[in-house]
């Protein structure tokens, strides 16, 4: 018997992890605290550590939890008999405050809940810590066992917080002892907006009180930098809701700072209205918090509301262009959960870190509101910037229409009650930044490197567009190029095939194209003066495209790149010029030509002139029921002598009059003088494109006298 006192004598001053073995020694305690650590009073009293929450902020912690009193005895236990404070590893102790008022008393058969917190430094961790029980022995403190923050901890998976634990009482004193606000740290961003650089950090407010909470207006907010300067900080979000009980809401606090603030060493610091040097209610260091993602990485949505939905910057890529430099960047979210998301409002903007620039971007395609499991579906976003940035200094941000509550007080109307009024406002806030370092293969030298690898004539796959219809598809079946070397420029033609394969007839796109080298000069395509409107079902049109290049030019690795009307990029592709054929077929898509027979005479006119006349045995095919209009591309014939020089030119069309066709045709060339007769001409023949800026030719066939 007294073996036995002595061994729970121990046991009262010693915590005791409960196991398996300890259920052979101490048969009295209860299965349903296998495992849990617990400090003894006598086989049936016990305390146990339960719901820690570890918070460190930017200069002091708190630690918070639930100190169970299992009584299994007969009968009550007074917890006013005993104290509790937490104690670190170097045996110094912190104060632990009840946080709510309850009953001490524990009768036979319960177990009392206990809440209390603790302050203590922010740079403890939960090995270092222990609660501690004693038990008041006429004012004097008994030692009775400690128990393991860390092990509580664990057994409940839970990390430490970057949190800050408010008490609200400290500003209004009406409010009740267990006035408690966390405020637990977000992800923070540092963005260019409106012509100023503002920080934005996200809150997670919960209210630990049992009552609703409201934020006081004597609750200051501020940024503090490594110099000791403070930001002042508002709520974009949030600001005037009602904090209901255990219920978390995302906040978001915004505040304008300098261009060259250093974000490694800021704090948020929160204390009474206009005591920011004087008094610390709590603080969080937020510069870990600063969240800038790489090209393709996929972090979870900073939104409550769309739990299990992934957001990534999936492909980006710049290039120089006379204009400034092109960037261009896909915003991808995923649905990862079970259920149905719906899809955030997205916007972008590409800001420059250095020289304070920013250009905003949307994108106006047309998609559901929803995303099932596993569903994907991807923003585009596009900007222009100077010419002189570099990639490695641009930053792509995302931002959020979100709704905002607001509350405004009217004054009284006589009653004695002030009008409160609650309406809805529209804020939008940052959820990603991505730096742009890299952006595409080529960087920002060239987009050439990014551009997918192409077959001509097979229908480009488009990225999604409100202003290209789906059921449009577009190839590029015809791709030239020719030298004009009186003027030093050569001359590409795209020759562009748009097919319907709807049901009802479909507007004509306005895409727009242009070309770009592998070192990065771009070149911009102008489309025919003319096109069709429409394009009917189950139909093909055909239209082209001129683009002028230097005579240095040698359009071995260029890339097309496709925009829609909003110059919105929908495409990018490795594209290569098709040789002139020697021999064979002239290839005129939809149409060729094959050149069986040719002869060139010279005749003698009456105005003492000569002409050389042309003899031509064509066979003209269709290679597919594409349709062609008046709007579609000619031939050009020209005599030049041996020096290149023109001496007369005959134009031929696909329709009308002009009609070029299968058999034998006869093209004369006339006002011929007699000292350009020679039989070292040549005639050249030329697809000819009217454009806006003139007619773009492509040589197809030199004919030799």
């Amino acid at each position: 018997m007294n073996q036995q006192r002595k061994m729970k004598r121990l046991l009262s001053r010693s915590a005791l992890m409960l196991t398996a073995a300890s259920f052979l020694t101490f048969p009295f305690a209860t299965s349903a605290f296998a495992g849990k650590e617990g400090v003894f009073l006598s086989d049936s009293v016990y305390f146990t550590l339960d719901k820690v929450t570890l918070s460190a902020g930017a200069e002091d912690g708190s630690l918070r939890f639930s100190l169970g009193l299992n009584n299994n005895s007969s009968s009550p236990v007074d917890f006013n008999n005993y104290g509790v404070k937490v104690i670190d590893t170097n045996g110094v102790s912190y104060t632990a405050k009840l946080s709510e008022k309850v009953t001490a008393r524990v009768k036979a058969g319960e177990t009392g809940t206990f809440k209390f917190t603790s302050e203590i430094p922010a740079n403890l961790n939960p090995s270092q810590l222990k609660v501690d029980i004693f038990e008041w022995n006429y004012n004097a403190m008994e030692d009775i066992g400690a128990l393991s923050v860390e092990a509580a901890l664990a057994e409940s998976g839970q990390s430490v917080l970057q949190q800050a634990v408010l008490n609200l009482k400290e500003l209004d004193s009406t409010l009740a002892d267990d006035a408690l606000l966390t405020a637990q740290l977000g992800k923070s961003y540092k963005v260019y907006k409106d012509g100023a650089w503002m920080v934005y950090t996200d809150l997670l407010l919960e209210n630990l009180s049992s009552s609703t909470l409201k934020l006081p207006d004597g609750l200051e907010y501020n940024f503090q930098d490594s110099k000791g300067l403070t930001y002042s900080a508002q709520f974009a979000k949030v600001e005037g809701q009602s904090l209901l009980p255990q219920q978390p809401v995302k906040a978001t606090l915004q505040a304008a700072v300098p261009a060259a603030l250093e974000t490694k060493d800021l704090a948020l610091i929160f204390s009474p209205k206009g005591k920011v040097k004087t008094t610390v209610l709590g603080s969080l260091n937020v510069a870990k918090s600063f969240s800038i993602g790489k090209i393709g990485d996929k972090t979870e949505y900073p939104n409550l509301d769309v739990n299990g939905l992934a957001i990534s910057t999936s492909w980006a890529a710049a290039s120089k262009q006379s204009d400034g430099l092109h960037l261009q960047a896909n915003v991808t979210l995923t649905n990862q959960s079970d259920g149905i998301v719906t899809i955030p409002t997205l916007s972008a903007e590409f800001q420059a870190l250095r020289g304070s620039v920013a250009v905003t971007s949307s994108d106006n395609a047309v998609r559901t509101s929803y995303l099932s499991p596993n569903e994907s579906t991807t923003f585009r976003f596009s900007g222009i910037l100077p010419a002189g940035l570099n990639t490695d200094a641009l930053q792509l941000v995302v931002l959020e229409k979100q709704t905002v509550a607001s509350t405004t007080t009217q004054p009284s109307t006589g009653t004695g009650n002030a009008d409160t009024n609650s309406s809805k406002l529209a804020a939008t806030l940052p959820v990603s930044v991505t730096t742009l370092a890299g952006a595409g293969n080529g960087g920002e030298v060239s987009s050439y490197a990014a551009a997918q690898a192409y077959t001509l004539g097979t229908p480009f796959k488009l990225t999604a567009s409100n202003l290209i219809d789906s059921n449009v598809d577009v190839s590029l079946v015809e791709f030239g190029m020719s030298e004009n070397s009186d003027f030093g420029f050569k001359t590409v033609v795209a020759k562009y095939k748009l097919t319907n394969k709807g049901t009802t007839s479909l507007t004509v796109p306005d895409f727009q194209t242009d070309l770009t080298s592998a070192e990065g000069y771009t070149y911009s395509g102008v489309r025919q003066s003319a096109v069709a409107k429409t394009i009917a079902p189950n139909t093909s049109y055909v239209m082209s495209y001129s683009y002028m290049l230097p005579a240095g030019e040698k359009a071995d690795q260029l890339a097309l790149n496709v925009y829609d009307a909003n110059r919105l990029a929908v495409g990018s592709y490795k594209t290569a010029i098709q040789p002139i054929p020697s021999t064979g077929a002239i290839s005129l898509y939809p149409y060729t030509i094959d050149l069986k027979d040719y002869s060139v005479s010279a005749t003698y006119s009456k105005d003492s002139s000569y002409a050389y006349r042309l003899r031509l045995d064509l066979d003209v095919k269709r290679q597919e029921q594409v349709i062609t209009d008046a709007n579609f591309s000619t031939l050009a014939f020209e005599v030049v002598d041996s020096e290149g020089r023109l001496l007369s030119s005959k134009t031929m069309t696909f329709t009308g009059q002009q009609k070029i066709m299968s058999g034998v045709q006869f093209i004369d060339f006339g006002s011929i003088k007699s000292e350009q007769l020679s039989s070292d001409v040549s005639i050249n023949v030329y697809e000819v494109v009217a454009t806006p800026n003139g007619d773009a030719k492509r040589l197809v066939k030199t004919i030799k006298m």
